[in-house]
């Protein structure tokens, strides 16, 4: 019996929910402890403080009128009577009477750290004769007095206040191992030591029974402990009695497994023998298609040296015209010079002409000399389109400088929204091959029913990709044309000279030779849009990629 009470409180105090419960109950109590001891400790100074200004009150209205006359007839007894009697007041320490700033009497001493001085005037007066200061009375507070009080009153109630709070706790401590932990910890163990394959007795705690309309919340709990207990055996012996029978049919299974493995050989080699048939037609296809692809580039290099040896005879022409003339002018002027018959005017006038045509000779070599630069650019590029670095901005201005002659006389207007510090390693003749498509897809099938139109190519960059829309203001798509815009051979000039594979080859580049993708956002407004994410920094290729 000794061993098991022993065994009681250790268990109460090593219970962790106790423990704790209490812990914060007793930081609470000691918080609000604290709190309302530290108010009513300062309500208990104010009331001292006051009591000490009410004494001093006191004696300006009772002693002072009567010090005043002691002092004024000398009356040394009397005075001293007084004295003894103000240091004798509560809290009153020191009282003295100075004279001219001297002490005159005093009686006590101010031995206290902290003191409160206050000094009253002797002023008299009587019937004929003027009001004399004639010193002045100096009383003496102790402070100290107050602060031992209020030490002392705070010891007692912490003492008090911390005793009861030890026991509530104790007793809070006890009740909660009564009526919760030790019955927690039963359940614990018997949860522990639950096996399903085997049968288990019902829970039951160490306390008296009760009827169930008087169950509390603990034996609620073991009541759903029984309930579930009884739920998860049977469930085991169903899942046993499942186990045995997915055993035979896992049995089963493994039959139909050996013979469906010899078919599943059969099978994959008939896939295997059509998987190869269908990549020997995917090579014939990209074949093709990379062929009708380096057609369309040079047919298109065909149009833009066409067009560009053109631009070039104009400049050529001018020139060729104006050295002609100054040519036939210069043999006139030497002939004159010859007879002895040029004038200062004759001279003038040659040197005036001389200069007109350096001027032309000047801006149409120039003219000549940029065609020729940008059609040596963009021909390279279409050529033999390597990767490389290049300036977004210039490349495109060349490249529609280069295929502007064969559209000059369609009244075709360019719009290049394109920030001028735009770099991209890449590959341009592919870029100059997407713009000539889409470009030739507006005026040929966007500007059909209206002379000329408006192009604005707008470019930034996003990241670590360059979104580059494309935009015409011409008739625009229908939504049975968007869907079909990227499919091979898909042409609205059917039997016109349309070839319906522009389209199919600029989403081919984007996505193959660039690694992009390209959309038509849904817009209301008028004309086509063609919007294409480029990565700014273009994987390297093998020349079966990029179809040269």
């Amino acid at each position: 019996m000794l061993g098991r009470s022993a065994k009681v409180p250790a268990k109460i105090i090593s219970g962790r929910l106790g423990k704790r419960i209490a812990i914060l109950i007793v930081v609470f109590s000691s918080c609000f402890t604290l709190l309302s001891t530290s108010l009513q400790l300062g309500l208990d100074y104010r009331a001292d403080i006051s009591r000490i200004e009410q004494q001093f009150n006191n004696i300006r209205t009772s002693y002072l009128q009567a010090i005043t006359l002691s002092v004024w007839s000398l009356d040394d007894s009397q005075i001293e009577t007084q004295l003894v009697g103000l240091s004798q007041l509560p809290d009153i320490e020191y009282v003295a009477i100075l004279v001219e700033d001297e002490i005159a009497w005093e009686q006590g001493e101010a031995v206290s750290s902290t003191i409160r001085n206050m000094d009253f005037p002797l002023n008299y007066s009587a019937p004929g004769i003027s009001a004399q200061d004639i010193g002045k009375l100096r009383i003496t507070a102790s402070i100290d007095n107050v602060y031992n009080r209020l030490l002392q009153k705070a010891g007692v109630i912490l003492v008090s206040n911390g005793i009861k709070t030890f026991l509530v706790s104790g007793f809070i401590l006890l009740l909660i191992w009564l009526l919760i932990t030790r019955h927690l910890q039963t359940i614990s163990d018997y949860l522990r030591d639950l096996d399903f394959s085997r049968h288990n007795n019902p829970l039951k705690l160490n306390k008296r029974q009760k009827d169930q309309s008087q169950y509390d919340e603990i034996d609620n709990v073991v009541q759903t402990i029984n309930h579930m207990g009884s739920s998860l055996e049977q469930t085991y012996r169903s899942l046993h009695e499942n186990k045995l029978h997915l055993q035979q049919l896992v049995e089963e299974r493994d039959t139909l497994l050996e013979k469906e493995l010899h078919h599943k050989e059969q099978l994959e080699q008939r896939v295997m023998e059509r998987t190869q048939q269908l990549q020997n037609s995917m090579d014939d296809l990209r074949s093709a298609q990379d062929l009708l692809i380096e057609t369309e580039k040079m047919a298109a290099l065909g149009n833009m040296v066409a067009g560009v040896a053109h631009e070039i005879n104009t400049p050529i022409g001018v020139c060729r015209t104006a050295a002609s003339f100054q040519g036939e002018n210069a043999k006139l002027i030497r002939q004159k010079m010859a007879e002895g018959t040029l004038t200062q005017s004759d001279l003038r006038g040659f040197l005036d002409e001389v200069e007109e045509s350096s001027h032309l000779f000047e801006s149409n070599i120039i003219k000549a000399s940029n065609l020729i630069s940008s059609f040596k650019l963009i021909a390279t590029d279409q050529s033999y389109d390597a990767k490389q670095k290049f300036n977004l901005h210039n490349y495109l201005q060349s490249s529609i400088q280069t295929i502007y002659p064969q559209y000059k006389h369609q009244k075709v207007r360019f719009n290049l929204q394109i920030p001028e510090d735009i770099q991209l390693n890449s590959y341009p003749g592919a870029l100059h091959h997407i713009i000539s498509n889409l470009i030739n897809n507006s005026i040929l099938h966007g500007f059909e029913q209206k002379q000329g139109g408006n192009i604005v190519i707008h470019a930034e960059c996003e990241g670590d990709h360059l979104i580059l829309d494309y935009r015409d203001d011409g008739r625009g798509l229908t939504a049975e044309e968007q869907k079909k815009l990227f499919e091979p051979f898909f042409t609205t000039k059917r039997g016109q000279g349309g070839s319906g594979l522009g389209m199919s080859i600029v989403f081919n580049i984007i996505s193959r030779q660039l690694g992009g993708r390209a959309e038509l956002p849904q817009e209301e407004t008028p004309g086509f849009h063609l919007r294409m994410h480029i990565p700014i920094e273009a994987k390297e290729l093998t020349s079966t990629e990029t179809g040269n």
